[in-house]
């Protein structure tokens, strides 16, 4: 997987395509944004076979956000919005698309 440097934050986070098309359960991604998440623990749910995973939130981001180089990308032109997550609370962060 491939590793960016966001905005002008100092440390580079992986992208992972593991949760694409996953939901937050019982509420959508939208009613999210407006909450504060900020290190918030969700469970996401595949829509596929209705796995579920926990994971920690810690804020979303936006395409623009992105170094240029990922604005080349074939996958970049489906996703416009992202968020930081872990798999537990001091596991290494990394960037989820969002659907």
């Amino acid at each position: 997987m491939k590793s960016y440097r966001l905005g002008n934050q100092p440390q580079e986070y992986e992208l992972r395509q593991d949760f694409l098309g996953w939901t937050p359960e019982n509420e959508a991604w939208s009613h999210l944004y407006m909450q504060n998440v900020c290190h918030r623990e969700i469970t996401i749910v595949n829509p596929v076979d209705g796995a579920k995973k926990t994971l920690f939130l810690y804020h979303f981001i936006i395409k623009e956000a992105f170094p240029m180089s990922f604005f080349s990308e074939e996958r970049s032109r489906d996703w416009w919005t992202f968020a930081i997550v872990s798999e537990d609370e001091v596991s290494e962060k990394f960037i989820i698309p969002l659907p």
